[in-house]
């Protein structure tokens, strides 16, 4: 595959912004060429990228699913390349399907240091970034870190592009939330999402920390650090596509990336925030339906919910629907997988120190449903290559989820 040019152009969404638009080629020739693009507001067109530092991180896992060689129109940095080379020997450990390919580029030539550029840090109004954002605003404050100068809000990850009211509605929320810290939030709108890339390679476990890293690299002008809030703590690491391991090894020599905040677990995380009434009117968890409001009634909402109502503060977090929290819905949540069962476990942990045995009981009542979920859908869903029987297989599925909360 082969990024053929890039430019940039005033954006068709709206005339007071640019877009970056680079024009991608396929080797397999089985979709016609895609633009990749991204737009900011007019003033930080001087920021935008002009290298192929970004185009390497976002085309790199679409590459490899592909098993074709990757090749740049514009020049990348040296030290990109040697730890790009690194992450594809890792992702080839965790995620056997994806070969490791040859990157055709030309190189930059050394540059500066990059003293006195800016620290930015993703900010998408969840317990992750809010936890980045006062964590370490109470660390600049006892001079134990440099402060976080922007926040950047990214429009066409978990709310679609097509949803444009959702995401503005969204955006003067987390306006408001960064004129309160006294800081900078830039929306940087994308595409990626709705590309082969996007469609193709599993978005959590392979492209999402690339997809992050590739909006801060969109304005590497700008920075000197990026901070991405972690999604996984120390304790219990596993592949995904945001880690510490792999998220660094997107750091050129003038921009380092930093997987923030891995020291603590979701739990801990949560209590923090609890103590700011700032985070508790603006947190937004939930990504179903692309909203920008929390639904109050799926596993995420429920299981943010639970923690909160633990921590006696539930009733003070608006962007939750009052009285929607129930214990006997909470014990019908259905825990698909491994990753799901941790975050509850972590809750349930949190409500036996706390003495919310109501809460233990309805979590263990959880796991059991959860189990019994587990063994039936399989049965269930292998009727589909049965004989006279699949036209009942979306009947009996659905029968089962009916009173889960999914």
């Amino acid at each position: 595959m082969e990024l053929m040019r890039t430019c940039v152009t005033v954006s068709p969404y709206n005339p007071t912004r640019v877009r970056l638009v680079g024009q991608v080629t396929y080797d397999d020739r089985q979709v016609d060429p895609e633009e990749y693009w991204f737009d900011v507001p007019e003033k930080y067109a001087d920021s935008l990228s002009t290298t192929g530092n970004p185009w390497l991180v976002c085309l790199l896992p679409l590459a490899m699913s592909l098993g074709e060689p990757l090749r740049l129109s514009v020049p990348i940095d040296g030290v990109l390349l040697e730890n790009v080379s690194e992450l594809m020997q890792l992702w080839k450990y965790w995620y056997p399907h994806l070969r490791i390919i040859p990157v055709e580029a030309d190189l930059l030539p050394a540059e500066a240091s990059s003293t006195g550029r800016k620290t930015a840090a993703f900010f998408s109004g969840g317990v992750d970034s809010f936890f980045t954002l006062l964590r370490r605003r109470e660390a600049n404050r006892l001079a134990e870190t440099p402060p976080i100068d922007e926040l950047l809000s990214i429009w066409g990850f978990d709310i679609p592009l097509h949803k444009r009211a959702e995401f503005h509605r969204m955006l003067r929320k987390l306006r408001d939330v960064a004129a309160n810290l006294q800081t900078q939030l830039i929306d940087i709108a994308t595409n990626l999402r709705e590309t082969r890339l996007g469609k193709m390679v599993d978005w959590a476990y392979i492209v999402y920390g690339c997809a992050l890293a590739t909006v801060g690299l969109v304005l590497e002008k700008r920075y000197a650090r990026l901070l991405i809030p972690s999604c996984w703590g120390y304790k219990d690491l596993r592949p995904w596509g945001s880690h510490p391991l792999t998220d660094p090894l997107l750091s050129t020599s003038q921009l380092r990336i930093i997987y923030d905040g891995a020291a603590f677990d979701r739990v801990q995380k949560t209590e923090f925030i609890a103590n700011f009434d700032l985070a508790l009117r603006a947190l937004r968890v939930c990504w179903k339906e692309g909203s920008d409001v929390n639904c109050s009634a799926c596993n995420k909402c429920y299981r943010t919910m639970a923690t909160l109502e633990i921590l006696g503060v539930l009733d003070r977090c608006r962007s939750f629907a009052e009285g929607k929290f129930d214990l006997t819905k909470l014990a019908r949540v259905y825990c698909a997988d491994d990753n799901t069962g941790f975050f509850f476990r972590e809750v349930q942990e949190l409500a036996l120190r706390k003495g919310r045995f109501d809460v233990v009981k309805a979590i263990d009542s959880s796991f059991r449903y959860s189990r019994m979920l587990n063994w039936f859908l399989p049965l269930v869903r292998s009727l589909e290559q049965a004989r006279f029987v699949w036209r009942f297989k979306n009947l009996l599925e659905r029968a089962l989820l009916a009173r889960a909360i999914i």
